[in-house]
C-alpha cells in the first residue's frame, strides 16, 4: 500500500531543467530570464526582453552500489530523456511604468525517478518468511484457504512456504531450513515528474519584477522488483528458492501556484523571494504482487499473485525561497538560493491513511535546500559551475543530497546553445523486508547528467 516513501518520492525535486539553469546549480532565483527558473521563482519572466523558444533533450546515467554482509554490488541505467521545452512571449508596453508583459509556456522536468538497485549476500540469522509468518499467525488455515486473511498469507498459504504449526494452533512454520540463505534482490525503477507551466509577469520600471505561475505537474512511475530467497544446502521437505515479485504503475495529475518577486537593489544587485503553495495530487496506483515457490522435484512449483488498484489523493508541502546575485565588474556573477520545505506536512487526503500520514508527521522533518551559482561573462562565451545541496527529509537518517555542475555557453543574441555536466551523489537506505528482523541495507548513488539547450530569440 501507499506509505511515507511514496509521499516522499513524490514530493522530493531534483536538479533538471535548462542547461545553463542546472550548470548554476539552480541557483536562479534572482536572476531571472531562464525559462526553468519559472519553476522556482516566476518573477523571472519579466526579465525577458525579447521572446524566446527553448529546447533541452539530456543523457542520464544512474548507479547505485549496495553493501549487504560484505557484498558490495553496483547496478546502472542510462536513458535519453527531455529536460525543457518552452516558449516565453514579450509584450512591450506604452505605459511609462510597466515596461513589459510576459507569458511563458511550456514544461520542465522536476525529477527523474531512473534508479537500479541490487542487492545480494547471505542471512544467517532470519528470512522473509519470518516476516510473513509474523503477520499470520492468529489467522485460521480455513479462512487462508478460503481467500480470507492479508495477501502475503495467502500466497504463502497456497505455495506451500508455509505450513500450520503441529504443536500449537493457528500459528505457522515456514518450510525453509533455518540454515543460511542467500538473498537477492533486483530493483529498477524509471519515469519522471514533469511540470507543464503557464506563467505571466512584467517589470516595473526596471526596478520590481513580479510574475505568477500556475503550475500543473504529471507524475509517471514505474518499478519493478524480484526478491529471492535460496537454500545453500538441502532441506527435508526440497523446498529449493522463493521469488517474491512486485510491480507498481503509478500515474498521477496535479495543481499549485507560485508567485514570486524580483528587486533590483542596484544595477548589478538584486534580491528575490517565492512562495509555491502545495501540489495537490490525485493518482491512479496499479500494485501487482506475487510469490513463486521452486522445490526440487520439479513438478512441485506453485505461483500465486494479485492486482490491487487505487486511487488516492496525495497534498505535497509548500515552499519559501530566499535568494540574491550580483555581478562583479560586468564579468563574474555569483547567485545564492535558499529554500525551506517541510516534508512532515506532506498528507494523504484519501479516508483509511491515518496511520500514513503519522508515519509521514513522525518520520520527515523540516529541512533546507541551498544553491550557489556563478558565471564568467567573455562574451559570446559564458563558463558556469555550482553546488547545491537538497537537505535530509528525516531526522534519523541522512537522504540528503550534493549536486556539482559545470556548464559552458556561447550566446550570439538571436540563438544560443549550453551544454552542462551534473553530478549528483546521495545515500540511501533499503529494507528487504522489515528493520525488526534486519538492519536497513545501506546504498550509495551517484547520478551524472549531461545536458544540451539550444534557444532562440525573435
Amino acid at each position: 500500500a501507499q506509505n511515507e516513501i511514496d509521499a516522499l518520492r513524490y514530493s522530493t525535486q531534483d536538479l533538471n531543467g535548462t542547461a545553463r539553469y542546472s550548470a548554476m546549480g539552480g541557483a536562479f532565483g534572482s536572476l531571472g530570464g531562464e525559462f526553468s527558473a519559472l519553476s522556482s521563482n516566476p518573477a523571472g519572466i519579466g526579465m525577458y526582453q525579447y521572446s524566446e523558444i527553448t529546447f533541452t533533450p539530456y543523457l542520464n546515467l544512474n548507479s547505485n552500489r549496495s553493501y549487504y554482509n560484505g557484498s558490495h554490488l553496483s547496478s546502472y541505467r542510462s536513458e535519453i530523456s527531455i529536460g525543457n521545452l518552452g516558449i516565453t512571449f514579450t509584450i512591450p508596453q506604452s505605459n511609462s511604468n510597466w515596461k513589459r508583459i510576459n507569458l511563458g509556456i511550456g514544461w520542465n522536468q522536476l525529477a527523474n525517478y531512473n534508479n537500479p538497485i541490487k542487492i545480494e549476500g547471505i542471512n544467517n540469522n532470519n528470512s522473509i518468511v519470518d516476516r510473513i509468518i509474523e503477520v499470520t499467525n492468529g489467522t485460521l488455515t480455513s479462512e487462508l484457504s478460503n481467500g480470507r486473511g492479508n495477501y502475503y498469507s495467502q500466497m504463502a498459504w497456497n505455495t506451500y512456504l508455509i505450513d500450520p504449526d503441529p504443536s500449537t494452533t493457528n500459528e505457522y512454520v515456514s518450510n525453509f531450513s533455518s540454515d543460511s540463505k542467500s538473498q537477492v534482490k533486483i530493483m529498477t525503477s524509471n519515469g519522471g515528474l514533469n511540470e507543464f507551466i503557464l506563467s505571466i509577469g512584467g517589470s516595473y520600471q526596471e526596478k520590481l519584477y513580479i510574475g505568477a505561475t500556475i503550475g500543473i505537474p504529471t507524475l509517471d512511475y514505474y518499478e519493478y522488483s524480484e526478491y529471492s530467497e535460496a537454500e545453500i544446502s538441502d532441506t527435508s521437505n526440497n523446498l529449493r528458492r522463493m521469488l517474491l515479485s512486485e510491480e507498481i504503475a503509478a500515474y498521477g495529475t496535479g495543481y499549485n501556484l507560485k508567485i514570486g518577486a524580483i528587486y533590483r537593489l542596484s544595477e548589478n544587485a538584486k534580491i528575490g523571494g517565492a512562495l509555491h503553495t502545495p501540489t495537490f495530487f490525485n493518482i491512479e496506483e496499479d500494485y501487482n504482487t506475487s510469490i513463486t515457490t521452486l522445490f526440487k522435484d520439479s513438478t512441485r512449483n506453485y505461483s500465486m499473485g494479485y492486482l490491487n488498484p487505487f486511487n488516492y489523493n496525495l497534498i505535497t508541502p509548500l515552499k519559501a525561497i530566499i535568494s540574491a546575485s550580483t555581478i562583479f565588474n560586468n564579468f563574474f556573477m555569483i547567485s545564492a538560493e535558499y529554500e525551506m520545505i517541510d516534508y512532515s506536512t506532506a498528507q494523504y487526503l484519501t479516508t483509511n491513511f491515518e496511520y500514513e500520514n503519522r508515519v509521514i508527521e513522525t518520520t520527515y522533518q523540516q529541512t533546507e535546500n541551498v544553491k550557489i551559482g556563478a558565471e564568467i561573462n567573455m562574451k559570446p562565451i559564458f563558463l558556469r559551475a555550482g553546488y547545491s545541496k537538497y537537505g535530509s527529509a528525516s531526522g534519523t537518517k541522512d537522504l540528503s543530497r550534493e549536486n556539482f555542475s559545470y556548464g559552458v555557453g556561447i550566446d550570439n543574441g538571436s540563438y544560443f546553445g549550453d551544454v552542462a555536466y551534473v553530478l549528483s551523489q546521495a545515500s540511501n537506505e533499503h529494507s528487504l523486508y522489515s528493520n525488526q528482523y534486519m538492519e536497513p541495507i545501506n546504498l550509495k548513488n551517484t547520478n551524472h547528467s549531461l545536458l544540451f539547450t539550444i534557444g532562440f530569440r525573435y
